[in-house]
This record gives C-alpha cells, structure tokens and sequence, in this order.
C-alpha cells in the first residue's frame, strides 16, 4: 500500500474515533458549561468565571479544560477530556505509522515525503479541529452559555475564541494566568 493510503486511513480511523466518542464528549462540554463539572480553587466563585479555556495537545489529542476570572487567573481545576477515549484509535493508528515508517526508507524523494507528511498531519489537525468545534457548538446550544471560550494549542500563544471566531493572542505569563488580545 503507499505511504499516503496509509495515512489517509489512519486519519479515516481518526474521524471514526472521534464520531464514536462524540455524544459523550457533548455531555461533558455540557456539564461543564453549565457549571455542574467545575470544581472552583479555595477563595473563587462559579460567578466570577468570566472565561472559559479549551487547551490541547496535538500529539495526543488530549484537552484540558480550566475557568479564569476577567483578571485572567485560574480559577477551577483543570478537567480532563479525551485521555482514555480515544486508546483504540492510538493502537490502531500507531501499527499504520509503524508501516508507514518503513515505506519511508525506501521512499526516493525526501522533499515529496515531508510535504505528504505535513499535508498528513494538517488534515488530521483540521479533522479533530473541526469536530471539537462542531461538540462544542452543539454544548453552547444545549446550554446558552454565553461566557467566552477559548481553544488552544497548549504549546502555542494563540487560540480562537470559539462565539466570535476571532483568532487570540493569549499571553501566559504565568502558569495560572492567561490574557487575551483581540
């Protein structure tokens, strides 16, 4: 099989994976955008939340989810999404990875390799990008929230603030602090 059948597959495993886990990830948004998963840091309030933050990591397509006041300081525990729901999609994407590994050897054009492995890599980006956003938007929904809610890459210092779209400088300063810059 080529190289790029085979990562075609593993990001048609993705987009299983992730429809599979869906109704139970809206669950969760919805529970915590409506405050009942929230569990506030000693001298907070759940009235005080005035953001909402969705931080991943692409590597492993975990999110964290945390609550800051208008002074950008955390207020809540962070809560964990998607740490063991997607185990099955890891096992079966990681033996097309392996495969693909060794087509890489024996692959000619380095230049042509990178740029499918780039394309391979946007495209799974984009697939579990999109889906976060279609679960939350069905949450927002469910519950009318109408608090800002920013998604992040963890390693980056720019998100989107997912009711407007607008893209978001986020300046962490430090660790239990964020602010954003329209």
């Amino acid at each position: 099989m080529e190289p790029i059948q085979e990562l075609k597959q593993s990001n048609a495993i993705l987009q299983s994976a992730l429809n599979d886990v869906r109704e139970k990830i809206i669950a969760e948004l919805v529970n915590v955008l409506s405050g009942k998963a929230v569990v506030m840091l000693p001298n907070f309030s759940k009235e005080d939340i005035a953001v909402h933050n969705f931080e991943y990591r692409h590597e492993w397509f975990t999110m964290v989810f945390f609550a800051s006041n208008s002074a950008g300081f955390t207020m809540t525990e962070k809560n964990d999404f998607l740490r063991s729901e997607l185990n099955d999609y890891f096992s079966k994407s990681e033996e097309l990875l392996d495969t693909v590994s060794d087509l890489e050897d024996d692959f000619e054009d380095e230049e042509e390799w990178e740029e499918m492995m780039e394309e391979y890599e946007q495209e799974k980006y984009e697939i579990f990008d999109d889906w976060f956003t279609s679960c939350w938007e069905e949450a927002q929904k469910i519950t009318g929230n109408t608090i800002p809610t920013y998604f992040s890459i963890e390693e980056m210092d720019s998100g989107v603030e997912l009711m407007s779209s607008d893209s978001v400088e986020i300046n962490k300063n430090q660790i239990n602090m964020r602010k954003y810059i329209h």
